[in-house]
């Protein structure tokens, strides 16, 4: 009776731990995740690598997020990239903002 009591609280308290969600990375190794997999979106999309720096990524939710902005030919390009907890990819979306446009109703 004692034993599989012990082993009814051993599973419950394993689950209880891998249901909480945590950080598996640290925010130094998500940037430079996100970092990596922005330029490298960036590079087969416009063949340029434009992001060296950056804020870092803010662990929001259970989900690494790092969003960062750089100039771009004659405007700015942003790339906001979702990481799991693992650091998994869950999204990577570039815009690109070109400020010619942005005069043309005048």
């Amino acid at each position: 009776m004692k034993t599989s009591l012990i082993v009814v609280l051993a599973f419950i308290l394993v689950g209880c731990e891998s249901s909480r969600q945590s950080a598996l990375l640290t925010s130094q190794q998500a940037t430079t995740a996100a970092m990596r997999l922005a330029n490298d979106k960036a590079s087969a999309l416009y063949q340029h690598q434009p992001f060296a720096d950056g804020q870092p990524a803010q662990f929001v939710a259970g989900h690494w997020l790092w969003v960062a902005r750089q100039g771009f030919g004659s405007g700015d390009i942003q790339a906001t990239v979702e990481l799991a907890a693992d650091g998994s990819t869950n999204k990577v979306d570039l815009q690109l903002f070109d400020s010619k446009n942005i005069f043309r109703g005048f």
